[in-house]
């Protein structure tokens, strides 16, 4: 990763009036920046990008029925101006890439005035219906922008390396009874890339970022993965991990389906929780989380 890329854009103490915004999933760090932070996305690598703890779901995700979603923003800015952050929300598909949010999967806008320095803010509530065919597992895409905040243009949402950008997985698996999941491998550029699809159990350090209340816990468990492209039928098989490569066209959307099959006991109250992360040349570019509930 590029981590002098931007460094002239960062805050630079109470001289900066410019917005800084960010959907907000962790406190802002003490600047300087640190050095393993290129400051574009402003989560230390013990966050969990693809659960975004600052778009939360108000009501239960239920295919077919209305989802109303908050979404907090933070910002970063100096002086001591309020600024108006614009946040769009959008849901989606499972994808383990990069993805351009589909305008007919846009759930709603909302202007939030935030204030510097760190500050935090909510949206109003967004509520849009989520179609019955969406499946049980979808993605909450959000971005937040401004006119004087630098935003990428071209419209790919990006989690990992844009502090524009969240992401949070909506959906739950029973581990009792494997289901296969089924997930797109994207490829959003002009032209032909390979990629590498990594699925393991999520690493314990970002634990602390998953979707848990006292009713609920996250536990190791060791699981039979299978992973199967839907378009050649080749399938690649793996205990606890497995990677498998893959080369897509342009723009090129691959149906996957994996099947996880724990082979430790998950008792009630708890859940095994596994990521899909897609790479590119040794970088993450997206991914999901596929939490497998006990009985």
């Amino acid at each position: 990763m590029d981590f002098d890329r931007d460094r002239d854009e960062q805050p630079q103490g109470e001289g900066n009036d410019r917005p800084f915004l960010y959907v907000y999933s962790f406190p802002p760090p003490i600047l300087p920046l640190a050095q393993e932070d290129n400051g574009n996305r402003p989560l230390p690598k013990s966050v969990c990008w693809y659960l975004c703890s600052g778009i939360q779901p108000l009501t239960p995700f239920k295919p077919g029925e209305e989802l109303t979603v908050q979404v907090s923003i933070g910002n970063w800015q100096g002086g001591n101006s309020t600024s108006m952050a614009y946040v769009g929300v959008w849901w989606s598909f499972p994808v383990s890439g990069p993805v351009i949010p589909d305008a007919s999967k846009f759930i709603g806008f909302s202007p939030v005035k935030v204030p510097p320095h760190g500050g935090r803010a909510e949206t109003t509530p967004l509520t849009a219906k989520i179609p019955a065919s969406s499946g049980n597992h979808i993605c909450l895409l959000a971005k937040v922008w401004h006119p004087l905040d630098n935003v990428a243009t071209g419209g790919l949402a990006d989690p990992v390396n844009d502090r524009h950008w969240a992401q949070r997985n909506l959906a739950a698996s029973p581990a009792a009874t494997p289901q296969p999941f089924t997930f797109l491998a994207t490829n959003p550029m002009d032209q032909e890339a390979t990629y590498q699809v990594d699925i393991r159990p999520v690493p314990q350090e970002l634990w602390v970022n998953l979707p848990t209340d006292e009713r609920m816990r996250p536990v190791h468990a060791s699981a039979w993965l299978s992973l199967t492209c839907m378009a050649s039928a080749e399938e690649v098989q793996g205990q606890n991990a497995l990677t498998h490569e893959l080369t897509l066209g342009p723009h090129e959307q691959r149906e996957m389906e994996l099947l996880v099959v724990v082979t430790d006991e998950i008792g009630g109250g708890a859940f095994a929780p596994f990521q899909i992360v897609q790479y590119r040349e040794e970088k993450p570019v997206g991914g999901v989380a596929l939490l497998l509930q006990g009985a």
